[in-house]
């Protein structure tokens, strides 16, 4: 049985009453949000409705074997049900959700498709569309970040040999991206592939990466950002935090950690569960294999 178990991923929230950010608070607990029957958690973003506050989501559909798009409301002592909202035929992840020009849009990583798209939203939290295609590559944990009135995209170009050892950067010149001329503007296995966005405290720019050197999302890296134009960018790790560091109030020894995002006093993370048997999983894998015979 324990060749069937599998380790899988579940986001956590905490509301830090100081506004303090895991930059300089270990202490405080996260709360783990519990998965579904069918779907797992990973990839939280953060967004705020008037006074309400909503976590975005890669959900993982043990049955269909691949990730959809989702969200639930919480508050500090309420977790809402996951509600899917985004699907492809392929898998979807990493659903960085801004605002521009009034409109509210979600940029997933999609590179199974080729493309780098969003998805725009007609009818809040509930109706999207896709609604245009960003860059025809194969791009993952794409980030955006505006800085001195300029628009620029981090992210990981998938190569041959999957090593997301590389951080790509884009630049925006009238509606298109652009690419650096010094990509990959970093190369380590390390701190490269994104895991949330930048944010800001005491006036220094970060950069959230994944340290993938012992693993996928093996621990999460807090990068100072030192210099970024659309000739060059530069960054340094400060943190470095490995998932045993990190306190909830489940008491479990979770194996990895992989994305981190903040909001006012608000923070999300995900965390890599110990492997775990699920039946749904079976389920989801033998039918899996029949359709593959069916082709």
């Amino acid at each position: 049985m324990r060749k069937l178990s599998v380790s899988e991923w579940c986001c956590a929230v905490r509301f830090n009453k100081n506004n303090d950010s895991i930059m300089t608070d270990l202490g405080t607990p996260f709360v783990v949000l519990p998965n579904s029957k069918r779907y797992w958690c990973a990839d939280p973003f953060l967004f705020q409705k008037d006074d309400h506050y909503f976590v975005f989501f890669e959900a993982y559909d043990r049955l269909k074997r691949k990730g959809v798009l989702g969200y639930r409301q919480i508050t500090e002592h309420t977790v809402g049900d996951i509600h899917i909202i985004c699907e492809s035929t392929s898998h979807l992840s990493y659903p960085f959700i801004y605002e521009a020009d009034g409109n509210l849009y979600i940029v997933p990583e999609s590179n199974m498709s080729g493309e780098l798209y969003r998805f725009k939203c007609l009818s809040f939290p509930n109706h999207w569309e896709k609604e245009k295609v960003l860059m025809h590559e194969r791009l993952v944990d794409s980030t955006f970040f505006s800085h001195n009135q300029e628009q620029y995209c981090f992210s990981t170009t998938v190569d041959d040999e999957l090593l997301f050892d590389r951080l790509d950067l884009f630049y925006c010149v009238n509606g298109e991206w652009v690419p650096c001329p010094r990509n990959p503007v970093k190369r380590d296995l390390s701190s490269a592939r994104g895991a949330g966005k930048c944010f800001e405290q005491d006036g220094v720019w970060y950069r959230p990466s994944q340290d993938c050197s012992d693993g996928y999302g093996c621990a999460l890296c807090l990068n100072a950002m030192d210099k970024i134009d659309s000739n060059e960018y530069l960054e340094h790790c400060v943190k470095r935090l490995q998932p045993v560091e990190i306190k909830t109030n489940t008491g479990v020894a979770y194996q990895g950690i992989h994305t981190y995002n903040r909001l006012n006093h608000v923070e999300v993370i995900d965390l890599k569960t110990p492997p775990e048997l699920h039946i749904l999983n079976l389920v989801g894998g033998f039918w899996k294999r029949v359709r593959n015979k069916i082709k």
